[in-house]
């Protein structure tokens, strides 16, 4: 996400604030829903195993929360636990209510099932399940022991149909393309695909005087830092550095940063 100057023809009339074409699939490319999977993909079955392999992965995560003083994750609180035990008031303590229900946690032995189901030592679980998707890591591990295949029948697997024979190829082969360039200056945005949001001008200080006028609100900028950020041609849309005093637009940021900070 950022904020960046771009050269595009004197003439380029794209509307501000809409994504350019380029970078947009085609509509005509996207495929018909395939009603047997709702889009997925995949069978229901596939979608109860994925919710389940879920929980599953995450039992494995409550161990290392645990270790870390960290309460369990909601979702794991609100599903329907398998047990749990009564706490009765303790002596000086307000927190403890009469018949307070403690669920009991995951135990240590849930690494060592899940080394198992992956063949690997419990102490490398933390790199091959929490940092990836739990869910798929269980579910490929539970599909690969049974040889059992969740992949819908009906598309393949691709959770919808061609509009025309070829269709599918075409949209694998699609790929998105810049705006045109040209003598004109710009300012453009990527919070979306990428997006113009400043008319264009026929020099830099046209597009500063843009920048740097007070009539655009809180998006107004100061004459000097506009051309410093025009200079440099990029920024990220915010910024905490040395020389910000706290976080700031990146314009803002680029526009103000020290000559020492470049290696000047």
């Amino acid at each position: 996400m950022s904020r960046e100057v771009r050269r595009v023809p004197l003439d380029f009339d794209w509307p501000l604030n809409k994504v350019w074409k380029g970078y947009k699939r085609p509509s005509r490319l996207d495929g018909d829903t395939c009603h047997a999977c709702n889009g997925s993909g995949q069978t229901h079955f596939g979608w109860w195993l994925q919710h389940l392999s879920q929980r599953m992965g995450m039992l494995a995560t409550d161990v290392r929360d645990q270790q870390r003083g960290k309460p369990m994750h909601p979702w794991l609180t609100e599903f329907p636990y398998p047990h749990g035990h009564f706490e009765y008031p303790i002596k000086d303590d307000p927190q403890s209510g009469p018949g307070r229900f403690v669920i009991d946690r995951p135990s240590p032995d849930a690494l060592d099932f899940f080394g198992a189901l992956m063949k690997v030592e419990p102490s490398r679980i933390d790199g091959l399940l929490f940092g990836e998707n739990p869910s798929y890591i269980v579910m490929t591990k539970l599909l690969e022991i049974t040889g059992v295949d969740v992949g819908c029948c009906e598309c393949e697997g691709h959770g919808s149909h061609e509009k025309y024979p070829g269709q599918r190829a075409d949209a694998e082969a699609w790929e998105p393309s810049d705006p045109p360039e040209g003598e004109g200056w710009q300012l453009w945005e990527s919070v979306s695909e990428g997006s113009p949001i400043s008319p264009v001008f026929s020099d830099s200080d046209g597009l500063a005087s843009w920048m740097s006028d007070p009539l655009r609100g809180n998006r107004w900028v100061p004459a000097e830092v506009a051309v410093r950020f025009i200079r440099a041609g990029w920024a990220p849309s915010g910024m905490s550095a040395p020389w910000t005093n706290g976080l700031v637009s990146g314009v803002e940021a680029v526009g103000t940063k020290p000559p020492y900070e470049d290696g000047a």
